[in-house]
């Protein structure tokens, strides 16, 4: 396969899924590609951008869901789309750092709107409930890096329903963050 931005792209999110983010390297990437790093940079202008394509790539399912997914619901969806992805939470964050209007945002400014929120108190809320997502996430996968569950490790572990990724507890507070976040219908 010749070297294109989308085969780098796509060598990086097998690295993310395989290894976790901080082995997602320009060296390493180029060596499971068998190229010279330099060789990247023709196609991706810096690992930033490569990271921030990962995540694009991660949440396009999310650009345009059906027009019957409401916006908790679109939100529901992010969480259970990055949870699952070892330092996926942290590659949110670098992502949207970059580029605030990955997906979901535009869905979520959109189904806001058809709540009757005015466009611009849209956009702002859907920058608000982003925040919120980003770290609700990020604060579950750290949870489940600083208390692990019984299968990853032979310590004794807290319980599962307070700690770790797609707990009980980590959903339940996400959704009623997302319900205090929320416009409701009028």
């Amino acid at each position: 396969m010749p070297l294109s931005a989308a085969a780098i792209v796509e060598a990086a999110h097998r690295l993310l899924l395989d290894y976790g983010l901080q082995d997602v390297s320009m060296r390493r990437l180029a060596g499971e590609l068998g190229v010279r790093p330099g060789a990247l940079y023709y196609h991706v202008p810096s690992k930033q951008q490569l990271l921030a394509d990962v995540a694009h790539r991660i949440l396009a399912p999310l650009a345009d869901p059906p027009g019957t997914v409401g916006v908790e619901e679109l939100m529901r969806r992010f969480r259970a789309t990055v949870l699952p992805i070892r330092d996926g939470a942290d590659l949110m964050l670098i992502a949207f750092g970059l580029n605030p209007g990955l997906p979901p945002v535009p869905a979520l400014r959109r189904g806001l709107e058809r709540l009757g929120l005015a466009s611009g108190l849209a956009h702002e809320r859907a920058q608000i409930v982003m925040h919120f997502a980003l770290g609700a996430v990020a604060a579950e996968q750290n949870a489940a890096l600083l208390h692990p569950t019984p299968e990853t490790t032979d310590r004794e572990a807290p319980n599962r329903e307070t700690t770790g990724p797609e707990t009980t507890r980590g959903a339940a507070l996400y959704d009623e963050g997302l319900r205090l976040l929320m416009p409701t219908a009028d």
